[in-house]
């Protein structure tokens, strides 16, 4: 039986639900950790000599539906070879199902689990042109197969991302970067939503959601994946990367890097044109608002802002600079 390393830990009936659902030994069932929300707990089993993940989400906020919707279409993602985590169906035959203990509603599904490192940058092998190219790679992969999902028979669609969810009410104690702010999403509402260009997308492909394999790059954590533009992925996983990775601790910088070889990969099985290419920036700068109205947009995450910080903040969203040295404009942003 599972130890009760934790507080709210899967309990035996809910251990037994999901044992006898997908069919392994209760006793290769094993705690890896809480998710971002703590009613969100992670564990791996093992069946016919391989490694699943479990994922038990209590208390959801959406339907069983949506669950169903991610595994679908990430079964889908798996059979097309992107490097995904490829569900595991119960005995019988469902993506995903629900338990009720005392009162509270759990979803339960399973995965493969997927070999890899996670990233650092302070090591050369785990932070490198070749990595970001690989993830570009992956990242387009991704896209250019989602182009032609459709959700299975009966299969609900997943929720539409608004970007503008994203920016906290805080920004309006700033009318600039507030008014900024309101042209921006003006700009990407008015974008098309045709089939090269919006799908499903993974919505959080910072860092710590791929792990390092060799050359393969495997994606992880699709729990918020939305419908949106392919561009705003991009940008998001870019902003994000350069947010906690441009520079290591030795002063290396990565910033062109990080844009160069990621856009690199991405293009070499995904081509996009100078429009959509010039757009990235765009949601880019989103992204840099959004973490400035939260209150945690510091070039070193984690820094504290004084008056003179602040003020800079403010003047670099002004002149659309993403970082000291990053342009919105930047010049990587359109096909050589």
């Amino acid at each position: 039986m599972i130890t009760q390393e934790k507080q709210n830990m899967i309990s035996d009936y809910l251990l037994g639900a999901a044992a006898d659902s997908y069919g392994f030994d209760r006793a290769s069932c094993r705690f890896i950790t809480y998710g971002r929300e703590k009613d969100k707990q992670m564990y791996t089993f093992d069946k016919n000599k391989k490694q699943y993940m479990l994922r038990i989400i209590k208390n959801p906020a959406d339907s069983i539906g949506q669950t169903k919707a991610e595994m679908d279409w990430l079964l889908y993602l798996a059979q097309k070879g992107v490097t995904v985590p490829s569900p595991l169906k119960t005995e019988r035959g469902e993506l995903a199902f629900s338990a009720e203990e005392n009162g509270e509603t759990c979803f339960i599904s399973a995965s493969r689990r997927m070999d890899g490192l996670r990233w650092d940058k302070n090591d050369p092998k785990l932070w490198n042109k070749s990595v970001f190219y690989n993830w570009g790679k992956t990242v387009g992969n991704m896209h250019l197969f989602t182009r032609d999902y459709t959700p299975g028979d009966g299969m609900e669609k997943r929720h539409e991302f608004s970007i503008r969810s994203m920016i906290s009410e805080n920004i309006k104690d700033f009318p600039a970067v507030n008014k900024i702010a309101e042209n921006l999403l003006k700009e990407i509402e008015t974008l098309p939503k045709d089939k090269d260009s919006y799908g499903l997308i993974h919505n959080d492909l910072h860092p710590g959601n791929f792990l390092i394999d060799g050359e393969h790059i495997h994606l992880i954590d699709f729990d918020g994946c939305m419908y949106s533009w392919y561009a705003f992925d991009i940008g998001n996983a870019l902003y994000l990367a350069l947010w906690l990775g441009r520079s290591d601790e030795a002063g290396n910088d990565f910033t062109n890097d990080i844009i160069e070889h990621f856009l690199k990969g991405y293009l070499s099985v995904n081509p996009m044109s100078d429009f959509w290419l010039s757009k990235i920036p765009l949601f880019m700068l989103a992204c840099k608002i959004a973490l400035f109205s939260l209150g945690c947009d510091c070039e070193e995450p984690g820094n504290t802002f004084s008056e003179d910080i602040q003020k800079e903040r403010v003047r670099s969203i002004e002149n659309h600079v993403l970082f000291t040295g990053c342009m919105a404009d930047y010049s990587l942003f359109r096909n050589k």
